[in-house]
């Protein structure tokens, strides 16, 4: 055994192996009886699994998608069925939209784009200028709706509102109609139209960025989530919003029975809640501050904590009923032990919260505390913000 092994992975010895099998040629007997030998041992077939289209189809989950369009489908017609057949979680590569405008002929494009598009459950729709040719949406647009179906999640990133839009969205929805669970919009001008004759039974999550420059839309923005709230969404969970203060004042005098957590303390004048984020320089007595038992308290400068003028009995005093703590950068948990004088300075806070019996949470914990309160919301959906 030892004598075949070692024989086995001395590269000289197999260079003179292969060198004597050319020489001998394959109709003589000693290299036929080499051949059965290793026939035998199986040597001469594919590795298991190698043309199983599960197997193969759980490995290009963890490739490059464009790779295994590109090259693994060339390998044999298993693995083309593997790769073609494949849904993958996840939106084709930004640089798509790019080669899809490149490639546009009289409305035509070729026919690889077609089978690639059909692999992708999530569609995320690049219109910003410089990224996108508006000159092709009509014909892009005909390409997505007939390649891009049973979508899980469809996100736009718009600057301008393409030509028909919102009939291009009604036969997007329409496609995707039982299977579409997250709508994600982030716009920087106009708030887009969503159409208003359709339902999405399976829809859960509605994120929407406001536009940057203009806070003075309020009809379009009270137009929009109507139509979500109202009519698109019956079952939707949480409707996710950027933090602007036009549209914070709106939904506390609108929608005030639909907040978990307050986004800034100041809305606890108007409304009792028992979770809020705190910038520590705003920290006051509301009208509500005594029904806060959780917060998130945003940590400015970590480094050096003592410029946030932290003064752990002050801050306490309005909150009597608070149970427990959390620390982030504008929304972001972080972690406070950055430094080793951050990391004194930071023991001797967290040790006096623990004396006032007021519980540190992990970002685990935190996000537990929001979600249980979600579940006990008497509303079926509830607010979400970033910062």
């Amino acid at each position: 055994m030892d004598e075949i092994v070692s024989i086995l992975q001395n590269p000289e010895k197999i260079e003179q192996l292969i060198s004597k099998l050319k020489t001998i040629g394959k109709d003589f007997p000693k290299f036929q009886k080499f051949k059965r030998s290793i026939d035998s041992f199986h040597l001469n077939k594919p590795p298991r699994g190698v043309h199983q289209t599960n197997i193969l189809q759980h490995v290009f989950k963890y490739s490059d998608s464009r790779e295994c369009f590109d090259s693994f489908r060339l390998v044999c017609k298993t693995w083309q069925n593997a790769v073609e057949t494949i849904r993958l979680d996840i939106s084709p590569p930004f640089k798509i939209f790019q080669e899809l405008c490149l490639h546009e002929i009289n409305g035509q494009f070729p026919p690889f784009y077609s089978k690639y598009l059909q692999r992708f459950r999530k569609l995320k729709l690049d219109l910003l200028f410089g990224h996108f040719d508006m000159t092709k949406w009509n014909s892009i647009s005909n390409l997505l709706l007939k390649n891009m179906q049973n979508l899980s999640e469809f996100s736009i990133r718009i600057e301008q509102i393409p030509p028909k839009f919102v009939i291009f969205l009604f036969h997007l929805f329409q496609n995707s109609k039982s299977t579409l669970t997250n709508l994600l919009v982030y716009q920087h001008l106009d708030i887009v139209t969503l159409p208003t004759t359709i339902t999405l039974p399976n829809f859960t999550l509605f994120s929407f960025t406001y536009p940057e420059n203009d806070e003075n839309q309020i009809s379009a923005f009270d137009s929009l989530i109507k139509t979500v709230v109202d009519i698109m969404c019956p079952n939707l969970k949480i409707f996710r919003i950027k933090m602007a203060p036009q549209i914070l004042k709106y939904i506390t005098k609108n929608y005030a029975n639909h907040f978990v957590c307050a986004p800034e303390i100041s809305m606890l004048d108007h409304i009792p809640l028992k979770i809020s984020y705190l910038k520590l320089e705003n920290v006051s007595a509301y009208r509500y501050t005594s029904h806060i038992e959780y917060l998130s308290l945003d940590v400015k400068h970590v480094h050096a904590p003592s410029r946030g003028d932290w003064d752990d009995k002050e801050m306490l005093s309005f909150f009597p009923n608070l149970k427990g703590v959390t620390f982030c950068r504008n929304g972001i948990p972080r972690s406070i032990y950055s430094t080793f004088y951050a990391k004194t300075f930071w023991l001797e806070r967290i040790d006096y919260f623990r004396s006032q019996n007021i519980k540190i949470l992990s970002e685990h914990e935190y996000s537990e505390i929001i979600s249980e309160s979600r579940q006990s919301l008497s509303p079926s959906w509830s607010f979400q913000f970033r910062f």
